[in-house]
């Protein structure tokens, strides 16, 4: 357990008004000299535009502080309409707007989250985001039954785009590694949701098949963004959750491969379910949790080892298919649970060396000294 020492101060303090006595003025100064009269500053009329303008400029402030940009950016176009001469609207409605640009939000984000942005992750976002477009293209042109030249024309226009786009939006502010994986994991959800979909239509038109992919891919995309931007998600949390969706659909469909009779729909629907209560209900544990993706990843290499033991062990003992495919998903769900157990302490912080900072501090009255802080 670590005990946080903060606000622990070595100050060493020169004030100036301390010394105040010992100027030459303040000698000279007779003690019985009668003291001038205090007075106020004048009251600005309510006819002057800067008075008027401090209505706006205190709704400005409180927009700003909720995170209204637009609305902060508005009122103080209007006091600064009103008292261009302001000494701080025209600082603040800059702010605003750097807060406005592209990929300022995105930003944001980066700064307040837990992790830093890193250029693997923005790499691997240019990369995740090619392929998307580079897919897009192709599933357009089959729409369009293009052929030969324009299958390639499309699928490169649609690479160029997915590229330019993921790379133009983090130029200048980076990405961390989980908002990058919330983007590129729901653009991978959404090809399996657009084919389950389809399968749930019942309908055997690859036109229709390829148009649900293209918006599924889409629409999970965009929500990958929103959960980058507004949740700022760590790269554990985003792999515990796709390893929540992804466990919750395979062993399901293991057992499932074991009943004879179902039908694809059924089984589409059932896995679509899963699925999705996977995701969700990891993707809430996580913010608990907060795991690394190491762990998770130990977590997973677990599951696939126990998944092949359990059809090994069963094979072995001369199952049949059915067989093999239900020891699989005992093994898995046993490798899954004892890797979780193993791994429990993977994430314990590393108490052994304190981490000591040593910073100059600025105190009121010209005062300077020094303050420590540290982990033991």
């Amino acid at each position: 357990m670590s005990l946080a020492l903060t606000s622990v101060f070595l100050v060493l303090v020169t004030s100036a008004g301390a010394q105040a006595s010992d100027t030459p003025a303040a000698a000279a100064r007779p003690s019985d000299a009668p003291s001038a009269p205090l007075s106020t500053p004048p009251l600005p009329s309510a006819s002057d535009p800067c008075a008027r303008a401090e209505a706006d400029y205190t709704q400005a402030f409180d927009a700003l502080v909720k995170g209204q940009d637009e609305q902060a950016l508005a009122a103080l176009e209007r006091v600064l309409a009103l008292c261009p001469t302001h000494p701080y609207a025209s600082e603040l409605a800059r702010l605003e707007r750097a807060r406005l640009t592209p990929g300022a939000k995105l930003a944001q984000a980066a700064v307040l989250g837990m992790e830093e942005p890193t250029r693997f992750a923005r790499g691997s976002l240019v990369v995740w985001q090619t392929l998307h477009g580079a897919t897009q293209g192709a599933l357009l042109c089959a729409i369009a039954d293009c052929e030969g030249r324009a299958f390639l024309g499309a699928s490169l226009v649609g690479a160029g785009i997915g590229a330019g786009v993921s790379w133009l939006i983090t130029d200048h502010t980076g990405i961390t590694p989980g908002q990058s994986g919330a983007i590129n994991s729901g653009t991978s959800w959404g090809v399996w949701y657009g084919i389950a979909l389809h399968e749930l239509l019942d309908t055997n038109d690859g036109k229709a098949q390829a148009g649900l992919v293209m918006a599924g891919m889409v629409s999970l995309t965009g929500v990958g963004i929103a959960i980058a931007v507004l949740g700022t998600p760590t790269a554990g949390q985003v792999s515990m959750a796709n390893s929540g969706g992804l466990w919750a659909g395979v062993v399901p469909a293991l057992f499932l491969a074991a009943l004879d009779g179902g039908s694809t729909k059924t089984f589409f629907a059932i896995e679509t379910a899963v699925s999705t209560a996977g995701i969700l209900t990891f993707a809430v544990l996580s913010a608990s949790y907060l795991p690394s993706q190491g762990r998770v990843l130990l977590i997973d290499s677990g599951g696939i080892l126990g998944g092949l033991l359990g059809a090994a062990a069963v094979a072995i003992a001369g199952a049949n298919g059915q067989g093999v495919a239900v020891g699989a998903g005992l093994g898995a769900l046993a490798g899954l649970g004892l890797t979780t157990y193993i791994t429990r302490d993977f994430d314990a912080p590393d108490t052994e060396t304190p981490r000591v900072a040593l910073a100059p501090a600025v105190m009121g009255r010209g005062g300077a000294g020094l303050a420590i802080g540290g982990r033991f």
